[in-house]
């Protein structure tokens, strides 16, 4: 049975560790119940049980145990999803049931040797928009909203360094996830993201800090001194 979340302590058995469970916990800290446009969901099965973060038709599936996949996929096409993120185990169960396009991605830990530098810790949001839409397709008006929302919180945090930024997505028990990375065209290839990758892990120094990339990050980010520690899964709807 899955149902809507109403009160936080239904949440108190989602996993204290994972990139699943820290980007329904940053949703959760930044929105809370209140709003309808995001929404949290738990399913209870006979052996396990899964959580539901969404934000504008887009979800993040942790779980806990063995949950029934068939039911969530039901779940999720009833509600009507966009994109759901979630483990590579559990996508590729999902995928086999859903109309949907799939792809894995590496989850990155950074075990290297930080240096630290001084980087601008509270760039503007409009500056880093402009950053980020030279590498990135996104909307200015959702991306501003939902930023600016996790940044008020808490939650979220940019830096930045000489036409670089990142996103420091969030730094939830322990476990710090890096993600928006971009460098503008005419400052690309001259380190400027990888010394701000750098300085940010040697801040975030007391968490493990991880990225989500693609196959065609490996390099870049291992000779940066993170290593793969595994993959998960992000599942994107066709469109009729």
């Amino acid at each position: 049975m899955i149902k809507r979340v109403l009160s936080e302590e239904d949440m108190k058995h989602l996993p204290s560790k994972g990139i699943e469970a820290q980007k329904i916990r940053a949703l959760l800290v930044s929105y809370g119940l209140k709003y309808d446009f995001c929404r949290f969901y738990i399913g209870k099965f006979r052996a396990g049980c899964a959580f539901l973060g969404e934000l504008n038709s887009s979800f993040v599936l942790s779980e806990n145990g063995k949950c029934d996949h068939g039911e969530l996929a039901e779940f999720l096409t009833f509600l009507g999803f966009s994109e759901i993120f979630c483990s590579k185990s559990a996508g590729e169960e999902l995928a086999a049931l859903l109309p949907c396009r799939w792809q894995t991605v590496n989850v990155m830990r950074f075990e290297g040797n930080a240096v630290p530098c001084d980087i601008e810790t509270e760039p503007s949001l409009d500056n880093v928009y402009t950053i980020l839409k030279t590498a990135f397709d996104i909307e200015y008006e959702p991306w501003y909203l939902d930023m600016s929302h996790r940044i008020r919180h808490g939650v979220s945090a940019f830096r930045a360094l000489n036409g670089s930024v990142l996103a420091i997505q969030h730094d939830i028990n322990g476990e710090a996830l890096l993600s928006q990375i971009a460098t503008i065209p005419e400052m690309r290839g001259r380190g400027n993201a990888r010394r701000l990758i750098s300085a940010v892990c040697a801040e975030l120094s007391d968490s493990d800090v991880y990225v989500i990339c693609e196959d065609a990050l490996l390099e870049f980010y291992n000779k940066l001194g993170f290593h793969r520690t595994g993959e998960a899964c992000s599942l994107f709807r066709e469109k009729v």
